[in-house]
């Protein structure tokens, strides 16, 4: 009988693994050939073009002739090709829906203030403001709603919507605040809860009851007579402030509004105003009216001292958002693009970037006036101090002639980097890297001719 010849099984040898390639250091001044050309974006250091291009900065260095870590926005530099570039557009990608906002997590309170004097037949909104309180992340939205936002308003038809307190009201004594809540929940999307009204002779009241507060004016004011800087205001000065019309529109208004409510937020956490709260509440209550309980001012005010000037986030529905139009009766009025509202109010109210405000937080930074401007550096802290930057040092540079203002960012987060430069509305060009962990500082700012308080942002 015969016999199974055995099977064979060739086992085929492990190939060998390709030896590591050997690191070539480039010869100085000379790009390698596989190199690429590479212009340097506003938000780029040595540090993050060596991590995204798989070398190191002294090579960078080398091969670009750099003799320190400083490179320019718009700077031409030899980069190796980026390992495994991945392209974002696929088209097979789903596409991603808008993140809707979590109204659940938001007390929301419409401030309004009116132009309305005791035994005024018709009167209207001169200021409207949607505060919003998160509780649980720690932060406060300011949303400005100009007056005059054409929207529908229900009972009526058609009209500004800083007649609907007014129309609200005379349909029904205390009608007017229901009626605004309901025109900004059927327009806006935004239910709210509470409402704060308050006249002129009211705001002017309660100004001086804390003993007036300390406004950073940004842009100069004629009429009234302010120059950039900051001012002392009492009650009556605020107001003038607040409602300067001279050479302004009422974007800037809205933002003058806002200013104060932050300088009345600052006032109160200066003085400790939670105890003081029921004495005023009983002082001023001819002043304001409300549908919030003092528990519950009690209770916002508690949220509101635990607060930084960065857990205050300002917008306004503005220019961007919005058509002049006359309607057929003549009136001027806003049209509302309600689109482009919805992606305003969607990015505004999920804007929370707390690790981009922790960074901030452990930011320092040294600004120093090279201008003519009086208290340049004096304002340019300030609003870095709200933006969550802790101001290090502040004073008068070496000369007051610079043209150009010179940000130099000693660290490596060039979003920190873009921040500063856009909380001071400077130019990208202003921006320069010098990766140095050694310095005292991580921020050096010398203002120049060109930067500009009142500029748009």
């Amino acid at each position: 009988q015969p016999v199974a010849s055995p099977v064979v099984v060739h086992t085929l040898p492990s190939p060998t693994p390709p030896p590591s390639p050997v690191p070539v250091t480039p010869p100085p001044c000379e790009a390698p050939p596989d190199w690429v050309t590479y212009i340097v974006q506003e938000g780029n250091t040595l540090y993050s073009l060596a991590k995204a291009h798989g070398t190191d900065v002294e090579t960078l260095q080398r091969v670009n002739c750099l003799n320190s870590e400083v490179i320019l926005v718009e700077q031409e530099l030899y980069v190796p090709p980026p390992p495994g570039n991945v392209s974002n557009s696929d088209p097979s990608s789903p596409v991603q829906e808008p993140q809707a906002i979590a109204w659940d997590r938001f007390t929301n309170i419409v401030l309004l203030g009116t132009d309305g004097k005791e035994g005024d037949v018709a009167w209207r909104t001169d200021s409207m403001i949607v505060v919003s309180v998160d509780a649980e992340q720690h932060l406060v939205y300011l949303l400005s709603i100009p007056r005059d936002l054409w929207v529908d308003i229900p009972g009526h038809g058609a009209d500004r919507i800083n007649t609907a307190d007014f129309w609200g009201e005379s349909a029904e004594q205390g009608g007017g605040p229901s009626l605004v809540k309901r025109v900004l929940e059927e327009n806006l999307d935004i239910p709210v809860q509470h409402f704060v009204r308050i006249d002129f002779q009211g705001f002017r009241s309660a100004v001086d009851a804390i003993g007036g507060v300390e406004i950073d004016v940004h842009c100069a004011l004629p009429d009234i007579g302010l120059e950039p800087g900051i001012h002392q205001m009492d009650g009556r000065l605020a107001l003038r402030y607040a409602r300067s019309r001279m050479g302004t529109s009422d974007f800037d208004r809205s933002r003058r509004q806002r200013e104060i409510l932050v300088a009345l937020w600052e006032k109160g956490k200066s003085m400790d105003v939670i105890p003081r709260l029921p004495a005023l509440w009983r002082a001023m209550g001819t002043t304001f009216e409300t549908d919030l309980s003092l528990g519950q001012v009690l209770g916002l005010a508690y949220t509101g001292i635990q607060l930084k000037g960065d857990q205050i986030l300002t917008e306004a529905i503005g220019p961007g958002q919005v058509d002049d139009w006359i309607t057929p009766m003549g009136a001027e009025v806003l049209l509302p693009r309600w689109d482009d509202i919805d992606a305003l109010l969607r990015d505004f109210y999920n804007s929370t970037d707390t690790a981009t405000n922790d960074a901030a937080n452990r930011t320092k930074v040294k600004v120093l006036n090279g201008s003519w401007r009086n208290q340049a550096e004096q304002l340019a802290s300030r609003d870095l101090r709200r933006a969550g930057f802790r101001i290090a040092d502040k004073g008068l540079a070496d000369s007051q002639d610079y043209q150009e203002s010179q940000v130099v960012f000693y660290g490596t987060d060039a979003e920190i980097a873009r921040r500063v430069v856009s909380t001071l509305k400077l130019p990208s060009s202003a921006l320069a890297y010098q990766h140095d962990p050694s310095s005292a500082v991580d921020v050096h700012i010398v203002l120049g001719a060109d930067y500009d308080p009142c500029a748009e942002p």
